[in-house]
């Protein structure tokens, strides 16, 4: 799933589907030989050779005594960067996956990037149905309620998941959309705590739950580019229930 996702986007950065493939071997497996690379991906040989020499002046590949390897997408991206603004994007998408590629990629059930107000509207809503008895939110309520086009979606959320779950909110800055949900009137009626915490981790909002494994990663570090990633994963999932966990005790303390 994860490199399925990896491979689309590769492919709209300009990579042919013989370079995508070395890349992606390599990047399940380092390789002892390019005849070795040549017979796990079944292409032929010249191609094999002449994939790896493109992607070696990505840098996205390497050779050295141990054998050949994937190297990490960040010469890529730069590349990317440097071009159009939509080019841009595309180095943003690439990005965001990459920083997941170090999992094992079995380890990822689901995979989903989402870029338009709507695209991420659905997944947030996605969120407050999927069963699990606590709802765990982290991060800048702030700078997520603007991508969503306001409060009118965080009030749904809170009336389908008051249904059926109570709700655990750690905010790490405070303003007017987190002031507003925080009303102990509210919290009361739609079953939630919320906490704020001084905490350098903005422009990210974090939705995920004690026991479903689908997490949902926000990010609007880029204003005019915000994006979310919709993801099923026990690895990670089990990460940010330890990692709320100890910001919670944190709260408790205080």
């Amino acid at each position: 799933m994860l490199h399925e996702k990896l491979k689309t986007l590769l492919l709209e950065a300009g990579l042919s589907e013989s370079e995508v493939s070395v890349y992606l071997e390599l990047l399940s497996s380092p390789a002892q030989t390019k005849w070795e690379l040549v017979e796990r991906t079944k292409l032929d040989r010249n191609k094999v050779y002449r994939s790896f020499e493109k992607l070696e002046k990505f840098k996205m590949v390497a050779a050295d005594k141990a054998g050949f390897r994937a190297l990490s997408l960040k010469a890529l991206v730069s590349e990317l960067n440097l071009s159009s603004r939509e080019r841009g994007k595309l180095a943003t998408k690439i990005k965001n996956v990459a920083s997941y590629l170090r999992m094992a990629n079995e380890s990822v059930e689901e995979f989903d990037l989402l870029y338009t107000q709507n695209q991420i509207i659905d997944a947030y809503i996605k969120m407050s149905e999927v069963k699990y008895d606590v709802c765990l939110d982290f991060g800048d309520l702030e700078t997520f309620v603007p991508v969503l086009g306001g409060l009118h979606p965080v009030f749904k959320f809170r009336e389908n998941r008051s249904k059926h779950a109570h709700n655990r909110a750690i905010c790490t800055t405070a303003g007017p959309f987190t002031n507003c949900m925080a009303r102990q009137k509210d919290l009361n009626a739609f079953k939630a705590t919320l906490d704020i915490l001084d905490l350098d981790f903005k422009d990210k909002w974090i939705i995920f739950s004690d026991s479903n494994d689908l997490v949902m990663f926000n990010d609007v570090t880029d204003k005019n580019f915000p994006c979310s990633i919709l993801l099923r994963s026990k690895v990670i999932a089990d990460f940010q229930r330890a990692y709320f966990r100890q910001f919670y005790q944190i709260v408790e303390k205080n």
